[in-house]
């Protein structure tokens, strides 16, 4: 049965494809602009690399600085960090009776008044520095209140502060910090020695308890009174500054202070690290923010560093993280100590870096054209077209199904399409994208294999050669692969802004866009070579077959081909998206790394190993007309690959260029793949054939 597209639909998807090409574009140009990758590192991670191997702080941090480090964090100091770094004097309660009851000496402490001695209190005196004492002061009234810190002695000027000075012992991290341990602020001195270095900061201070605006504020008074320029705040711990009803706040000075919100992607690769109002404080900062990623300290002991060196510049590209966030191997490789194992590994992450065409610098952030910074958001104006037209595929899809007239058809779509609009700019907008997504997703797909069944049966005979076939597949699977690109740029368009480029909002329907389209495929082919032999014979007949079905007795044979099928429906739902539990083996990790050297971007195995060999295999069968039933399989088997370069484009922080290569990419292994099978299963069908009659002839 030939399909007969409605001709005012099919304008509609061409000038719907228009606008979504060009809004395409706008996004690859945003996308390009954005080309600055920021390398950092933890200031005290390089302070106890120093410490480990023996070297001058400053001789260390220069030469990370000349590997391609150029950016350091700062976490708030503690009380602890102080003392170990010889910056502020310090002792507990418990400590100091001790020293009193053993007769030893207790320094500076010895002017404490003996009533001012408790046992849950910390005590702080200046080192060298005075003025680290007078912060530190100011940081423990923030943090604590007034109420708990208390002056003991003016001259020399010791203050104390109420509380537990029990340390928290490492990895419980679900219970309260002791005094020692707890944040105060960001250090004043290492900011200004940082800055002197000439390296960016991205300071991480953490939440207050009943966070309130004036604590808020001390951050970027702190700031201000070091005269050192912080480009960017990445939110430390379980909950942003602000959290839960200062983010504003927050936001607002950031903004104030041009600062960058770096935001750190989760272990998962989906969205972000687990931290309160990170979200809500991305929006308050008018969506200024950076995807930054870091290797799980878990698992960096577990890799080594040629391992941890592949990930970086690829991770980069591919999901458009923009501040590589870089920890150190405490362990040597290669004969080299662990100063210059880390020099090397940080040089080489930043040559492959560059060599992707990627800038060293400040993290840069996706934006509109303009001289000021504002994030980048098309009208809704310029959805409309992408809109109509992914509506006129749905209604395309409705048609093949039902026989709808020309006049039905347009009448649905204008139904469909009032109500899409309606949505979009009064009611649900960023759902009814979702949506709007998901249905491009699904039917285009089905609509470009049913392009392909109206070539297929023009074929009137079974005397092709494999070469021909060959050709034929590749052919019909580029025509697939173009018409199923149709939806994939659709897609792409009506979910094109900054909250999707930073993968804030995420495409919701990854498991259905593998699903569906099979499904919308085997429904169509069922319907359009009647399978089930009920067409024209009513609603009555479709039932008495589904019975008929449902009453056939299983064989051992049903159930292995049932478990097969499990198995295969197990296997490519669960390896879709990143919590599907389902191991990936050895020997695919190794052919990914080296698809990733071979091409610019790695295609998916779901389309060269799956889906565009499956494809030929279904060529194969029409053109030497094997049984509809094995047609109905393959085909099924084949839009596996359409759904999959698809879905490719749901991952929206990836950029849209790379998409479609590696769809490209994609078909380019396939036709290998493709035309391999074709050619062993075209040579051994012969001998298959011929055993199979003498098997019926005994």
């Amino acid at each position: 049965m030939k399909s007969r597209y409605n001709p005012v639909l099919l304008a509609v998807i061409v000038v719907g494809l228009v606008c979504a090409l060009w809004l395409n574009f706008v996004r690859h140009d945003v996308e390009k602009q954005n080309n600055t990758v920021e390398m950092a590192m933890e200031y005290e991670g390089l302070r106890k690399l120093a410490a480990l191997q023996g070297l001058p702080e400053e001789d260390v941090l220069r030469q990370f600085k000349e590997a391609g480090i150029n950016s350091l964090m700062i976490f708030d100091t503690t009380l602890e960090r102080l003392k170990k770094n010889g910056e502020l004097q310090t002792a507990t309660g418990g400590e100091l009776r001790q020293a009193a009851m053993l007769g030893a000496d207790k320094g500076v402490f010895a002017h404490i008044p003996a009533e001012a001695l408790e046992e849950n209190a910390a005590y702080a005196a200046a080192a060298a520095d005075a003025s680290i004492l007078e912060d530190v002061e100011q940081d423990l009234c923030l943090r604590y209140g007034a109420d708990r810190v208390q002056v003991v002695c003016d001259n020399p000027r010791i203050i104390k502060v109420k509380g537990s000075t029990t340390p928290l012992p490492d990895g419980r991290y679900d219970e309260p910090q002791g005094l020692l341990q707890a944040p105060l602020g960001l250090p004043v001195q290492d900011l200004r020695r940082v800055n002197a270095l000439g390296f960016k900061i991205i300071v991480r201070p953490q939440n207050y308890i009943e966070v309130t605006d004036e604590q808020i504020d001390a951050i970027f008074d702190r700031i201000k009174e070091t005269g050192v320029p912080v480009a960017a705040l990445m939110p430390c711990g379980t909950e942003v500054v602000g959290y839960p009803n200062k983010m504003q706040h927050l936001g607002e000075r950031m903004k104030e202070n041009n600062m960058t919100l770096v935001m750190l992607e989760h272990y998962t690769q989906l969205q972000f690290a687990k931290i309160d109002g990170l979200l809500p404080l991305a929006e308050f900062n008018d969506y200024k923010a950076a995807r930054s990623y870091v290797i799980d300290p878990t698992e960096q002991k577990k890799i080594s560093v040629g391992e941890a060196l592949r990930r970086w510049a690829l991770t980069d590209e591919e999901r458009n993280i923009r501040v590589n966030y870089i920890r150190p191997f405490l362990m040597p490789e290669g004969g080299q100590d662990i100063m210059k194992t880390n020099l090397k590994y940080v040089r080489d992450i930043k040559a492959s870096v560059e060599a992707r065409g990627y800038t060293i610098g400040e993290a840069g952030v996706f934006a509109a054209k303009g001289e000021d910074f504002a994030p980048y958001f098309p009208s809704k104006l310029s959805f409309i077209p992408v809109l109509l037209a992914i509506v006129a595929g749905v209604v395309l899809y409705l048609s093949l199904l039902f026989n709808l007239s020309g006049s039905k058809q347009l009448a649905l779509w204008a139904v469909l399409s009032a109500g899409g609009l309606a949505l979009l700019f009064i009611g649900r907008g960023l759902l009814t994208r979702q949506l709007l997504a998901l249905a491009a997703a699904s039917v285009f797909p089905v609509l470009s294999m049913s392009v392909i069944f109206n070539i297929w049966d023009k074929n009137t005979t079974d005397k092709h050669s494999l070469l021909s076939i060959c050709w034929k597949g590749i052919w019909q699977l580029a025509l697939a692969i173009a018409l199923s690109l149709v939806g994939a740029a659709f897609l792409s368009a009506i979910l094109t802004d900054s909250r999707f480029l930073l993968e804030i909002d995420i495409y919701r329907g990854v498991k259905l866009t593998f699903i569906l389209p099979v499904i919308f495929t085997a429904i169509l082919f069922i319907k359009r070579y009647d399978l089930l032999q009920v067409v024209g014979k009513g609603l009555q007949t479709l039932w008495k077959r589904l019975n008929g079905l449902l009453d056939t007795g299983l064989t051992f044979r049903h159930v292995v081909v049932l478990l097969v099928l499990m198995f295969i429906a197990y296997y490519f739902v669960g390896r879709s998206g990143h919590t599907g539990g389902v191991p990936v083996p050895a020997i695919e990790l190794k052919m990914r790394a080296f698809l990733e050297q071979l091409m610019y971007a790695r295609p998916r195995e779901k389309e060269f190993m799956i889906g565009h060999p499956m494809f030929f295999l279904a060529v194969l069968a029409v053109y030497r007309c094997a049984p509809r039933w094995w047609q109905f399989v393959l085909t099924c088997a084949a839009v596996i690959g359409q759904g999959s370069l698809v879905q490719t484009f749901c991952h929206m922080r990836t950029p849209v260029v790379m998409s479609f290569v590696r769809a490209l990419d994609g078909y380019a292994v396939g036709v290998v793949f493709g035309v391999a099978g074709v050619l062993v299963i075209g040579a051994l069908l012969p001998f298959v054939l011929k055993l199979r009659r003498r098997y019926l002839e005994q």
